[in-house]
């Protein structure tokens, strides 16, 4: 049958057909699989492909709930929360990570476990001291002494409860250097990183969620210095995640400092009290975190609203 001339020739009909099928197919843009985002963006990190799995694994486990399953990550085996942080993953998880939990309360991450980090210990120790004994001593300052005083009362009224004998002038000067040296203490452990890493990027989220649920957002930072970090050391943050060593080895990283700042401030014959003197140490690490996090604190404070709309951009 030969065509109509209005219509033109066979081969116009099937060049038209070929446009029309080309045209639906365009109408029907690929989408870009997860998989194929991670991988795109585990590469601009410049992070070995060997780590995609582990990326993968702590994606999953993030969108079950199950932050504080163990993945093994470029920094060691860590929470699937942690790797989601260090990789910074938040992106393509598909539900909205909560960083109120702390660690503490899951099984996974008790004691310790593989490199001790001495040479790392042994440089941080001899900061620490330069640092401490310094004109330039770090925790000097207005807002920092303030907070302190916050630990201060806390203390105080601790030991009221529990009818202990009252502490004497030099014990709560201990204390209170206490206090002061793991401030101190953190910003040695920053000057001796040996990795790009950002191996305290969970532990900054968890810091963030603490001062957003301050009972009044529009105190002012002096004020939340105190509380913050007051609400860290009460909801047991693992500080010791952030310290050289990471999950594996952090907390017994941060243990020996502890130890270590006593025997330098504390004299042997004073009378010690150890569990306040380990909650005076862990309240100055907790007012670095929660010093620096308030830094950033434009940078962060809009963030839960982000993560959607980025995964949303990427998925286009």
């Amino acid at each position: 049958m030969r065509p109509d001339p209005l219509l033109g020739s066979l081969s116009t009909l099937r060049g038209a057909k070929r446009v029309m099928i080309a045209t639906r197919v365009g109408l029907f843009k690929r989408k870009t699989s997860i998989e194929e985002l991670v991988r795109g963006h585990l590469d601009r990190l410049e992070v070995s492909p060997f780590w995609f799995r582990s990326a993968l694994d702590a994606i999953r486990y993030c969108e079950q709930g199950e932050y504080f399953q163990p993945v093994f990550s470029l920094a060691g085996p860590a929470p699937a929360r942690s790797v989601v942080a260090l990789m910074n993953l938040e992106p393509f998880v598909r539900r909205e990570i909560d960083w109120t939990v702390s660690p503490s309360e899951s099984p996974f991450w008790v004691g310790s476990i593989g490199n001790l980090q001495d040479d790392l210990f042994d440089a941080t120790a001899k900061r620490f001291l330069e640092l401490y004994w310094s004109d330039q001593n770090p925790s000097i300052r207005p807002d920092l002494e303030a907070a302190l005083r916050v630990m201060a009362r806390t203390l105080e009224e601790a030991l009221s409860d529990e009818a202990a004998a009252p502490l004497d002038e030099a014990g709560w000067r201990d204390l209170w250097a206490l206090g002061s040296a793991g401030y101190v203490w953190r910003v040695a452990e920053s000057f001796v990183q040996t990795t790009d890493l950002n191996r305290r990027a969970d532990l900054s989220r968890e810091v963030e969620a603490v001062v957003a649920s301050a009972p009044s957002p529009d105190a002012s930072d002096d004020h939340i210095l105190g509380w913050g970090a007051g609400e860290c050391v009460r909801r047991e943050l693992l500080f010791g995640s952030g310290s050289p060593g990471g999950w594996a080895a952090g907390g017994e990283f941060l243990r020996r400092g502890f130890r270590f700042v006593i025997r330098q401030l504390v004299p042997e014959d004073a009378i010690f009290l150890r569990k306040e003197g380990w909650y005076a140490f862990s309240f100055g690490v907790a007012l670095y975190e929660v010093d620096e996090c308030l830094a950033k604190r434009p940078a962060w404070s809009s963030r839960h609203t982000k993560p959607l709309a980025t995964r949303s951009q990427l998925l286009r």
